[in-house]
Parts: structure tokens; sequence; C-alpha cells
């Protein structure tokens, strides 16, 4: 879809919800009126103020905007698309229900549920059609165009696959062609190599080929080039997919400077309006645990203090987002002098690398245990949260002792994005395995990012917590 009409879609589709979403008012107010559950409306209490349509149309435009919830029209997964049309809408009616308590305490509270649940419903129902108008109006398009992919390579498959989802299995893929003489005739998956570039005209006329989208690698540039020039009086549209999956966790963009493409790739893959997201939704999450958990916080250290000598809180220091070091809290789970005695229990592994990690550990003391076993100890670090030290979700802060031994160049990437309290890795492998050995799960993390995803993965962190899976 093209830039203009993406931006008319998403236009279209944020004015729609809103409008039903007023509409929602009207409707829930006659519900109360005329089926009241308690007791009946006071004369004029019926009457729906202008400020309240304003509130309303403000607050939904906001939080769609921030869960982007009109992508989910036309494109990626449908159950995750839900799941962030419905944390908006819960979000924007929390909202709502503390202006209503602040300036419209008159409003009766059955009105609010039946408008919450009138909303919620008509919105998923809106959503869901709006989405199956543009991927069948997509399929109708795209199924009057036969793509030809010149690159036979990991991109090229890569690409076939993803128009092959994207479109349900409509994607009219005809085939392959590639530098390599080797691969014709042959298959790759279910898509037959057809030629060399050399053969890119004959085929064209061939199959009737509507679209070439070209994925050859970086080596093979001059051939790119070449394929470019030769099919510009071609009758097809003719694109390109760069070559970028060495830089997976990067995001792409491309300006021209006077008729020059510069393509940017840019670390760390969060957007800098997705960083502002996620840290105010860190600051509010981690403030409001901190004063609910504020009691446990002080029971759990005076217990601390009262089990083994030495402070409750342990200071740690970790590598953070960059590479920056900071002191990480932790309730103090071990002896106090329990650095020194690390050298006594230290051992190098048959590879020669450091053991860090201990399921035995003689230093972790009896109330330690307990800790561990319920995650109680990570509680401090809201503290880290609230600082700017860390996020609520992102790749676990690495001792800077296991970057120096352990780490591999490629590894450094789980450092570009802010270090979390749990992740990825946490709720699916929990436990006594390395994080750097669980690298690729952080890059998953960051690949797919949102703040969908962090609200996720706390929910099933908790899950795994309350399990005690993979705890010790």
């Amino acid at each position: 879809m093209k830039p203009r009409s993406t931006t008319n879609l998403d236009v279209l589709v944020m004015v729609g919800s809103i409008l039903i979403t007023e509409i929602m008012l009207i409707i829930a107010m006659t519900l109360r009126e005329r089926f009241s559950i308690w007791n009946p409306l006071d004369p004029g209490a019926d009457y729906i103020p202008l400020a309240l349509y304003v509130l309303v149309g403000l607050i939904w435009f906001v939080m769609q905007f921030i869960f982007s919830t009109p992508r989910l029209v036309r494109d990626g997964q449908l159950i995750d698309g839900l799941w962030r049309l419905v944390a908006a809408i819960m979000l924007a009616s929390l909202t709502f229900a503390g202006a209503l308590f602040l300036s419209f305490r008159q409003i009766s509270r059955l009105y609010f549920v039946y408008f919450v649940l009138l909303d919620l419903v008509a919105l998923l129902v809106f959503y869901g059609v709006m989405r199956l108008i543009v991927r069948r109006q997509g399929q109708h398009n795209q199924a009057h165009s036969r793509i030809l992919i010149a690159g036979a390579g990991r991109t090229g498959l890569r690409l076939a696959r993803a128009l092959m989802r994207q479109w349900n299995g409509a994607a009219p893929v005809v085939g392959f062609i590639d530098t390599d003489p080797a691969l014709v005739g042959g298959e790759i998956e279910r898509w037959p190599v057809l030629g060399t570039l050399d053969d890119a005209d004959a085929l064209i006329a061939r199959h009737a080929i509507d679209e070439i989208i070209i994925t050859l690698p970086l080596e093979a540039h001059p051939h790119t080039v070449n394929l470019v020039r030769r099919l510009q009086a071609a009758p097809v549209h003719i694109r390109l997919v760069p070559d970028f999956l060495d830089f997976a966790v990067m995001r792409a963009n491309v300006y021209y400077l006077e008729g020059l493409p510069i393509v940017g790739l840019r670390v760390p893959a969060i957007s800098d309006k997705a960083r502002i997201m996620k840290r105010l939704f860190d600051i509010v999450v981690s403030l409001l645990l901190l004063l609910l958990l504020s009691p446990l916080l002080l029971v759990l250290a005076l217990l601390i203090r009262r089990d083994s000598p030495g402070p409750a809180l342990y200071r740690a220091e970790r590598m953070g987002e960059n590479g920056r070091l900071f002191k990480m809290y932790k309730f103090r789970t071990m002896v106090q002098d329990a650095d020194r005695r690390w050298e006594e229990i230290a051992f190098r592994r048959p590879d020669g690398k450091l053991n860090f990690k201990f399921p035995d550990d003689p230093r972790i003391t009896r109330m330690g245990q307990w800790l561990r076993r319920t995650s109680l100890d990570e509680l401090p670090q809201l503290l880290n949260v609230l600082r700017g030290d860390m996020s609520l979700v992102g790749p676990r802060p690495e001792l800077p002792m296991i970057v120096r031994e352990e780490y591999e160049p490629w590894q450094w990437s789980r450092f570009t994005v802010p270090q979390g309290m749990t992740g990825w890795w946490q709720i699916n492998r929990r436990g006594f395995e390395h994080q750097h050995l669980c690298t690729a799960d952080d890059l998953y993390y960051i690949q797919n990012y949102s703040l969908m995803l962090d609200i996720r993965i706390l929910v099933r962190t908790v899950l795994v917590v309350l399990s005690g899976q993979g705890a010790f």
C-alpha cells in the first residue's frame, strides 16, 4: 500500500472509530434510561454534556494513537492487533472513569458500564470488518499481479514467505531468477527457479510478469545495476529489497539529498515515539507499584536484617543500555562477604571460561533462598526503573565481567535498548541458563518491540513467578 493511501486509511479508521465511540455514548444512555437495573434516572439525568463528547473523543484519539490501532486493519498479526485494541480501549476507559469521578460525578455508573461494553464490542466489530475489507481488496489487487523475485537467496525466500503470509497464501509469486545457473530448473521450497538474470526479459513476456522484486545480496550489486538498467523499458514495476538481514536489530530509513538516496541505519530499533511511551509507562507503573508494595518491601527488609548480618539492600554493578554502568538494587540474598568468597568457589568450565552461576551456592542465606525462589529479591529494581537506569521490560542488565569474558561482538546488540527487570528470555528460559546464551531471545524482543509486547511479558512474568518455574 502506498504511503499516501496508507495515511488516508489510518485517518479514516481513526475518525470512524471515534465516531462509533461517540454514538455508543448515546446508545448507552438510552439503554440506561430504558433498562434500569437499580434506581431509575432522575429527571434530566439523561442529558449528556457537550464537554463529555469532546473529552471522550480526545481520550480515545490519544489512546488509539499511542497503541497505533489503525494499523490493525492493514498489517500485523490479528491476535496481537486485537490485544492492542483491547488494551487501548481499557486504558481509555480507565482514564474516562477518572475524569467522570473528578468532573462528572452526576453521570450514572451503570451508564459507564454500558458504554464501555458497547464500545468494546462495536470497535472490535468495526476493526474486524475494516481489516477484512482491506485484506480482500488487497488480495483482489494482488490477484491481478504476477511477481518475479530476482535473487533466490535467504532474502528472496524470506520475501516470498512474507508475501504468502500477508495475503493468506494467495500471493502470486511466479518464481525466482538468480545469478547462479546451477539453481535453474530447481525449486526453492514451493517456487521454481525459472532462469538467470539474463533471462529476465524473456520470462517477463512469457509469464506476463507485472512486478519484479530484486533481493540480490550486496556483493551482487553490479548485477543489480545491470538488471535495473536493462528493465527500464520493460512494462513491469521494479522494486528493491536491500540485503540488510545482517542489521536485524536496526531500522532503515531512506531520504534523498540532491537526488542521492541515503539509507540510515538507526540503533536502537525502538523509535523515539515508542521510547517516550515506554518511559512514561515505566514511570507510572513503577511509581504505583512502589506505593502499593511499600509495606511488603519494609517487611522483607526487616526479615533480611533479622536473618543475617548486613544491610537489606545490595547494590550490584551492572551494564545497561549502550554499555553504561550503573548500580542495580536488589534485596540481599547472600552473606555479607559474598563477593570475597566468590573466589573460593569459582571455577572454569571445560571451555576455559569462568562459571558465574551456581544452583547450590553456599553463600545464599536461608531468607535469600526463599527470596530468589519467589523473585521478590528483584523488587527494589523498581527504584532503578523510576530513576531511568532500567525499564520494566527488556534484556536483563549484565555483569561487566561476563561481558568481558563471554560476549561475542554480535551479542552487544542486546545493549541497544533499555535493560529491564524482566524480558522475553525470563518468561521462556527462566533458570540456570546464562543470559549471554539467550541473546537470540533478546534480539527477538528488540525486533518485535511494542508497548503491547511489554504488557504481555509483564503478565506472563507474574504467571511464571507464581508457578515457581525455573527458579533457584
